[in-house]
């Protein structure tokens, strides 16, 4: 006898449970806060916010997905083949990666596109706490001080 025993099939249950609405959850901010921007950006908006912190969340919600679906196969006792595995590691990797690479890239982006279109960074607006940083732009550089945060 090792001395591990497995978690009960209610636990288990509830982890998965969780894990799956972190997914969700995390994949809804990330989705409810790229369709603010894109929203402001095709209506041509006076201010636009990109909310860098919320593109963390994308990876967060795939990784967190992919956490649940090795779960449920785990309570399910489902074999995984060994090039299963490999490929998921991979993907797990990937979505790992894109933690930390997919905000850094869309900040590249954005700015990119916000320089092209001629909008102005107001910087008294904009604000940061660790990872969560919102960065308003707006039309006209004179305007900036009519945002509200």
């Amino acid at each position: 006898m090792n001395g591990t025993q497995k978690p009960s099939l209610i636990l288990q249950v509830l982890i998965v449970a969780f894990f799956f609405l972190f997914a969700i959850g995390s994949l809804i901010v990330f989705g409810y806060y790229a369709f603010l921007l894109f929203e402001n950006i095709i209506s041509q908006s006076d201010f636009i916010v990109f909310n860098k912190g919320s593109m963390y969340m994308f990876g967060v919600g795939l990784s967190s997905g992919l956490l649940t679906y090795f779960f449920i196969y785990e309570i399910l006792k489902k074999k995984i083949s060994a090039s299963f595995n490999k490929k998921s590691t991979y993907i797990g990797l990937v979505f790992i990666g894109s933690i930390f690479i997919f905000p850094q890239l869309a900040d590249y982006w954005i700015h990119k596109y916000i320089n092209h279109i001629g909008y102005a960074y107001c910087p008294e607006q904009s604000y940061r706490w660790l990872h969560a940083q919102n960065l308003v732009f707006a039309s006209d550089e004179n305007i900036c001080g009519s945002f509200n945060k």
